[in-house]
């Protein structure tokens, strides 16, 4: 059950309306884009539910949640099968999170079941990643790790093992800050900013995402560019401006699943204001966005005249970041996922919090 706590702020949360002002402007220097296979990857994506989750007892929302045309416009310019293949990661990660979504999820409230469940997954992926005893054969009873063998297993033929070993350490941190959430969110029921800090950066599943972006665009960058801070900085300000606008769109969903644990509550609890909280988060996507230009410009004077090829992979690699946070937004104000599908009337967007 909920805190006490989190059922007052969420009662109260509930009567209150907010007003996002300025939410596609903030991006207008950063393309948008929608990828040519569309049509193809959306069919591919409503094949794979049918057949590998028919008995899924939310299969027609995901069918509904339009995961084909998240992929298409976070990755415009990616050739078909690695397309599909991010498009079937971002489909994964969400289904597995909602197994564990505050008061709905199936594992919700039992944190040895999460702990079990986490474990399970870590081990799958790691050897279908091709980075455990060769000789493991890893299959699961749970229909969505199972998943994961079909992008295991483009990434194992298609990733060097130095992307495959990031890609894990990034799943590793995922599974991380999901046990220091779902022990936070039992123990405690409302968070703190400082709470939520310890586990977010984490949890928003961003980064492991991102670890994929070199074999999306096909390249490869040198250990000199992906050790540089500024590097770096730009997966954690792609992170951060996508967790934020997820938040900021996907309240209302939460506050009706009874959850609390994302930055508009959490705000409001600090602020006393609903319309306060979500100007803070504003804010806040603004601000990554500055930051990732000047951080980008850094890098390629540093790095992009060392050889054309570089320069190039360079900025692919930094549109690729900014496409995933466009494409991202896109996909959320056009899905039924966070109930606020709607056209932007002069860049502003009206939700009801407690509304239908």
């Amino acid at each position: 059950m909920a805190s006490a706590a989190r059922v007052d702020v969420i009662k109260q949360l509930q009567r209150e309306t907010i007003t996002i002002q300025g939410l596609r402007s903030a991006f207008a220097r950063w393309p948008f884009g929608v990828n040519k296979h569309l049509d193809q990857v959306r069919a591919d994506v409503e094949c794979t539910l049918r057949t590998r989750f028919k008995d899924h007892p939310k299969l027609q929302k995901l069918v509904q949640g339009d995961y084909g045309l998240f992929g298409a416009t976070s990755w415009p310019c990616a050739n078909y099968m690695e397309l599909l293949i991010a498009t079937y990661l971002s489909l994964w990660l969400f289904m597995w999170d909602d197994a564990l979504d505050s008061d709905v999820g199936e594992l919700a409230h039992d944190f040895d079941a999460g702990q079990l469940y986490r474990a399970e997954t870590l081990g799958f992926v790691k050897t279908h990643l091709g980075l455990d005893d060769p000789q493991v054969v890893s299959t699961s009873s749970n229909g969505v790790i199972q998943s994961f063998d079909q992008i295991g297993a483009a990434l194992r033929s298609s990733c060097s093992v130095d992307q495959r070993r990031t890609f894990l350490k990034e799943f590793r941190l995922f599974m991380d800050k999901s046990e220091i959430e779902q022990s936070l969110r039992l123990r405690t029921g409302l968070v703190n900013l400082d709470e939520y800090s310890r586990y977010r950066r984490g949890t928003s599943a961003v980064r492991v995402v991102l670890a994929i972006n070199q074999y999306c665009h096909g390249i490869d960058l040198p250990p000199d560019v992906t050790k540089d801070p500024d590097y770096t900085t730009l997966w954690h300000l792609t992170n951060v401006n996508i967790y934020s606008v997820n938040d900021l769109l996907s309240v209302k969903k939460e506050l009706a699943q009874g959850s609390a644990g994302s930055l508009v509550p959490i705000l409001y609890a600090e602020l006393g204001s609903a319309q306060k909280a979500a100007d803070q988060v504003m804010r806040i996507v603004t601000l990554t966005i500055a930051e990732f230009d000047q951080a980008a410009e850094r890098l390629v004077t540093r790095h992009g005249g060392k050889s054309a090829e570089l320069a190039r992979e360079l900025e692919t690699f930094i549109v690729g970041c900014r496409y995933y946070c466009t494409g991202n937004l896109t996909w959320s104000l056009s899905t039924g996922r966070y109930g606020v599908h709607q056209e932007l009337e002069d860049d502003r967007l009206t939700i009801a919090l407690g509304g239908a």
